[in-house]
């Protein structure tokens, strides 16, 4: 009997171990038990940040043999850190070792557009929303259509532009949901889509291709904004965008300095005018009186 509490106890605990990803390397695991998180959609094992699980059955967490990162989580200073993959690779969330790019239509991790292979033309559809043109929406990998007509083939693989202007588009969302402070949950919805950025957005209603809005009109997502940024339900400038000055406020402000500054000089002349005068006619005072007094000694 106590055998076999024993091994229970054994078993949950390690089967606690295991949920929040802290085995070392060399303990055992399972990729049976990879998965995303249903919030934070943190890629999940049993292994701990520096390891990965060898297989399903009889699974060992060895030391990572790639990275995606410059700068990894979980490694201490001093630690030595796996490799970044080669240009034409990349390196998996699990970090089992760089792998060639993935065609469209295969299988990528939750939003890592950098696996997917890029399209021949990539530098017409590479925005700062894709990756070289190429996206994993859903989970798999696929080109950014585009605005060609709908019976044009462009790609290989048997891949059509047939996400031009009014037509149909895939709409990818995420929500992360994150502990903000006092306990009070966090969520953002991300939405991705396959239309041709930023000229373009997939609308949530229809499933088509619109054109993006400009500054001042209405807007529910930041993807429907050439701006990328909708505040208040309106299109309006990035945060980073530089102040930009109408040449009429230049003019006025030009106007004001000087007129600040004549107004200072002008100032500073009275009154300098005026403490000379002051000591003028203290001088005056002075002397009127030192005379006075030689007066009145004269007349003695």
């Amino acid at each position: 009997m106590f055998g076999i509490l024993t091994a229970v106890v054994h078993f949950l605990a390690f089967s606690s171990l295991a949920y929040s990803g802290s085995v070392p390397e060399g303990g055992s695991c399972s990729t049976d038990n990879y998965h995303v998180d249903s919030t934070t959609k943190k890629f999940i094992t049993d292994c701990d940040d520096k390891t990965f699980c060898s297989g399903s059955v009889n699974g060992t967490c060895t030391l990572k043999k790639c990275r995606r990162d410059e700068f990894p989580f979980g490694y201490n200073l001093g630690d030595s850190l796996a490799p970044l993959c080669s240009p034409g690779s990349f390196c998996p969330d699990d970090g089992s070792g760089c792998q060639p790019l993935l065609d469209a239509g295969k299988k990528c991790d939750l939003n890592r557009d950098e696996q997917c292979k890029q399209p021949p033309n990539w530098d017409k559809l590479a925005s700062y929303l894709n990756s070289n043109g190429s996206l994993c929406l859903e989970s798999v990998c696929r080109y950014v259509p585009l605005h060609l007509p709908s019976n044009t083939l462009i790609f290989d693989r048997g891949r059509y532009a047939n996400a031009t202007l009014g037509q149909r588009c895939i709409l990818d969302n995420t929500t992360y949901i994150d502990p903000g402070p006092n306990g009070k949950q966090i969520s953002r919805t991300i939405f991705r889509d396959n239309c041709r950025t930023p000229a373009l957005f997939c609308d949530q209603t229809y499933l088509q291709c619109l054109p993006a809005k400009p500054l001042g009109f209405p807007c529910f997502r930041d993807q429907e904004c050439l701006t990328f940024n909708c505040d208040e339900e309106i299109c309006v400038e990035p945060p980073e965008t530089p102040l930009r000055v109408n040449p009429w406020q230049t003019a006025v402000t030009t106007v004001c300095i000087l007129l600040a500054m004549s107004a200072t000089c002008t100032t500073l002349v009275l009154v300098h005018k005026r403490q000379k005068m002051v000591h003028y006619r203290e001088l005056r005072e002075y002397y009127h009186e030192q005379l006075r007094l030689v007066s009145v000694s004269l007349r003695r």
